[in-house]
């Protein structure tokens, strides 16, 4: 514990410091950036190497302490037009939002990550800390101010230092434990899908309390059961919920099935007044299919997976013509798993997502690309869902520590009646070192 004593304060002493000192110089995000962060939810396999470099306990904690981290050098090149007008590149600064004077929205992307993670576990009761530190590169960028830096001959640069986020911080303890069976309680913040499985929802943050529930029924099924509650909106008691069943290896077979149902119904009125605001009506099923493909038939790890998503509590309204556009789908196929030094993994995946499918906020995947972050109630040529594309993943390990990461992705628009033409692709490139 003395370890753990001395580095909280540190690491939370520095959040504290970099955020402080570099606040008044360093441009911050507005909290909706949706594209920029959703990059950060990395392909599984690299969700799954990185955790497993989580394994390296401190000897004088006896194993209950274990101390991990990653670092991501990225670059992104990206390009998009909405409604034949481009919104990356030459002239893109001119677009408003945001109001003049404003830099072009960048068709080339350098970012470095880092992230902390500390996890203790004790025989019955668990904790998980993990700082994320992402930061665009280039040299310092400073705030435009009138009369002070206004000159357009200034040297101009687009580095930030003070983006670090309380990325997960929960815990938890088991409540039950006999046989097959296990049930666990957790409370505290993480991401809706490191619990829950979609890759076309579940990214917003989850502030919450989950009870889970696991039982393993030999040679019929694991079966596994999750509820969730969490906070949306807390100056106006606005709460989300969230559950799922899970039927895994059902008969030995390797096919395993899901059901979600979360709700972010509202029928008051929103922090502004509103009453039954159009962006919280979503009431989302999502049924979800996969199947590990027996090493028998393809000697690699391999799953075909898919899932359909549907909105129970979309209605036509003028945003979408007054038509209902509640409905999405995924279907993918990875193969691969990586380790160690020369493994790799590669993911193909298509995505349909209509406009109403999804909340804004809560829209994981490929996405339209929308560097201003308009919501698509204030433009139905903007928000982040009615898309349809596709992406390629790819993995390898050039050492047990040192990765290589890079995709594709392309979308364009689901329905063009709603928000006219749209077309986006990005390429990025990542190198990675986890420890």
């Amino acid at each position: 514990m003395k370890l753990l004593k001395y580095l909280l304060p540190f690491a939370l002493a520095t959040g504290c410091f970099s955020s402080g000192v570099y606040a008044q110089n360093d441009v911050v995000g507005d909290g909706f950036s949706t594209i920029v962060e959703e990059r950060e939810r990395d392909f599984s396999a690299v969700t799954d190497f990185v955790n497993s470099k989580r394994a390296l306990s401190i000897a004088e904690k006896g194993g209950a302490l274990m101390i991990s981290g990653d670092i991501h050098a990225e670059w992104s090149c990206l390009r998009c037009r909405s409604h034949h007008q481009r919104q990356r590149g030459s002239g893109s600064g001119n677009l408003v939002p945001p109001a003049k004077p404003h830099a072009p929205f960048a068709t080339n992307e350098f970012d470095i990550e880092v992230n902390l993670i500390m996890d203790y576990k004790a025989d019955r009761s668990w904790a998980t800390i993990q700082f994320q530190l992402d930061n665009p590169m280039g040299i310092r960028n400073v705030a435009f101010a009138e009369g002070q830096n206004s000159n357009k001959n200034i040297l101009w640069g687009s580095g930030i230092t003070s983006n670090i986020s309380m990325r997960k911080a929960f815990m938890g303890y088991n409540l039950f434990e006999e046989g097959t069976s296990r049930l666990d309680f957790e409370i505290g913040r993480r991401r809706l899908y490191d619990v829950f499985d979609s890759k076309i929802q579940f990214y917003s943050i989850f502030d919450g309390a989950l009870l889970k529930y696991a039982q393993s029924f030999e040679g019929i099924t694991d079966f596994t059961a999750k509820a969730a509650a969490f906070i949306v909106d807390q100056t106006v008691n606005h709460f989300g919920y969230v559950g799922e069943l899970g039927f895994l290896n059902i008969a030995d077979s390797g096919i395993d099935f899901k059901y979600s149902l979360i709700t972010w119904r509202r029928d008051g009125a929103n922090r502004y007044g509103k009453k039954h605001a159009k962006g919280s009506k979503f009431v989302n099923s999502q049924l979800t299919l996969a199947y590990n493909i027996s090493p028998d038939l393809i000697k690699w790890k391999s799953k075909l997976y898919g899932a359909f998503v549907h909105n129970h509590d979309a209605h036509g309204n003028h945003f979408t013509h007054h038509r209902k556009k509640d409905n999405a789908f995924y279907v993918g196929y990875r193969m691969g798993e990586v380790k160690k030094k020369n493994d790799w993994a590669v993911d193909l995946r298509y995505e349909w997502v209509q406009a109403q499918a999804i909340p804004e906020r809560d829209c994981s995947g490929i996405l339209r690309d929308n560097p201003r972050n308009i919501s698509f109630y204030n433009s139905r040529r903007q928000g982040f869902a009615n898309y349809k594309g596709y992406k390629i993943d790819t993995f390898y390990a050039l050492t047990d520590n040192w990765t290589l990461n890079a995709f594709f992705e392309r979308a364009i628009e689901q329905s063009h009646e709603i928000g006219g033409k749209h077309r986006s692709w990005m390429f990025e490139l990542q190198a990675i070192y986890a420890f």
